[in-house]
C-alpha cells in the first residue's frame, strides 16, 4: 500500500503542476484577462492675478485722552469713530484688489496676519484689530472673470496717540478652487 500511495501523491503532483501550467500560459497569453477603460481629463485655469488698486486708508484723526477705534466700511467706505477720537478732513477708504481668473471661477479669499502700523520717524504703533470683505470668503468671479474685491478694517487708536503719519501693509490671498 504504501507504493501505491506514494504512485498517487506523484499523480496528484503532476495534475497540479500541469493546471498551473496551463493557468499560467493562459494568464501570459491574455485570455484569461479582464480590462475595462476609464476616462481622464484635466482642466488648464487662466492664471489667478491679483492687483491692488487702492490702499486701505483710515483718514485723519485727533486723538482724545481715552482710547477708541476707527473702522472702514469695505462695501461703502463708510467711517465710523468710536471713543473720544475727532474725525479729520480726510475720511479713509477701503482697499481695492480686482482679480482676474477664469470665467465663473470658483475662489476663496483669506489673509495673512493683522498689521500693525508703526509712526513714520517713530516708535509708536497702533494695531488693526480686524480686516473685512465686502462679500463672502468663497465666491465666484464674474461672468468676464474679473472681481472687485474690496478690503475695510478697524483700527484700534491708543488714549493720546502720538501725531503723524502711521503706516503698515497686509496681505490678501486668493485661491482657486
Amino acid at each position: 500500500m504504501t507504493s501505491q500511495t506514494i504512485f498517487h501523491q506523484r499523480e496528484w503532483r503532476a495534475l497540479f503542476a500541469a493546471i498551473l501550467v496551463a493557468i499560467l500560459s493562459l494568464t501570459l497569453s491574455g485570455k484569461a484577462r479582464a480590462q475595462d477603460t476609464a476616462d481622464s481629463s484635466a482642466v488648464v485655469l487662466q492664471p489667478l492675478e491679483l492687483v491692488n488698486t487702492t490702499d486701505l486708508e483710515f483718514g485723519s484723526l485727533i486723538a482724545g485722552n481715552t482710547a477708541g477705534t476707527v473702522t472702514i466700511n469695505a462695501a461703502d467706505d463708510g467711517r465710523t469713530l468710536s471713543g473720544n477720537l475727532v474725525g479729520g478732513s480726510q475720511n479713509g477708504a477701503a482697499a481695492r484688489f480686482l482679480t482676474f481668473g477664469g470665467p465663473l471661477q470658483f475662489i476663496f479669499v483669506s489673509r495673512g496676519p493683522l498689521p500693525v502700523l508703526t509712526r513714520d520717524g517713530g516708535s509708536e504703533t497702533m494695531n488693526v484689530s480686524a480686516l473685512t470683505l465686502n462679500g463672502p470668503a468663497f465666491r465666484f468671479l464674474g461672468a468676464a472673470g474679473v472681481l472687485d474685491l474690496r478690503v475695510g478694517g478697524t483700527l484700534q487708536v491708543n488714549a493720546d496717540q502720538a501725531p503723524g503719519t502711521y503706516r503698515g501693509t497686509f496681505q490678501i490671498n486668493v485661491t482657486y478652487f
